[in-house]
């Protein structure tokens, strides 16, 4: 059965309101190198053409991402839009952003700075983040997601900390 594309974006609305509503994206966020729009902006970027099935033009993805991020926590208002320009230019620094960060830790791997250099820890962690999107998916029980998120945002803290600097400096 096909759906209309307004339902298809309506879809990808919701999906994007849950992502920044998640508490794990949240921490994960203020703690990486993309900002909150170039982020949505990624995730718009990939959604669309996912959920399309081709890639589709810059002048709807702009439509679809919020003009800015309003201070205090609230949510992105998506009503607004940006041109296809603007969408581009951000597209284009938050995958600049991502480009390095790989790159950055496969550096890190490769001269001894991470623990090791198979990066299996990551991937353990990458096993954890699964589970948790999956059971958060499911419904499961608050109490039960809760635990779930702070050991996996202790892991991170865990593999993060030894390149945090003593803020005493």
């Amino acid at each position: 059965m096909l759906r209309r594309p307004e339902a298809e974006l309506d879809s990808i609305k919701s999906a994007l309101q849950s992502v920044f509503s998640d508490p794990v994206v949240s921490r994960l966020l203020a703690s990486s190198n993309l900002t909150k729009i170039q982020f949505e902006t990624l995730m718009i970027h990939f959604l669309l053409d996912e959920n399309f099935g081709r890639q589709v033009r810059y002048s709807l993805k702009g439509l679809m991402r919020s003009s800015r991020f309003p201070r205090g926590g609230r949510k992105p208002k998506f009503s607004r839009g940006v041109s296809k320009g603007a969408f581009r230019r951000v597209l284009g620094q938050a995958c600049r952003n991502v480009i390095k960060s790989i790159y950055t830790l496969v550096l890190l791997g490769y001269v001894g700075l991470l623990d090791t250099p198979n990066l299996f820890p990551y991937l353990e962690l990458s096993n954890i983040v699964s589970s948790y999107r999956e059971q958060l998916e499911r419904g499961d029980l608050p109490l039960h997601l809760r635990k779930l998120e702070e050991s996996l945002v202790k892991m991170i803290e865990q593999y993060a900390e030894p390149f945090r600097l003593v803020s005493a400096i």
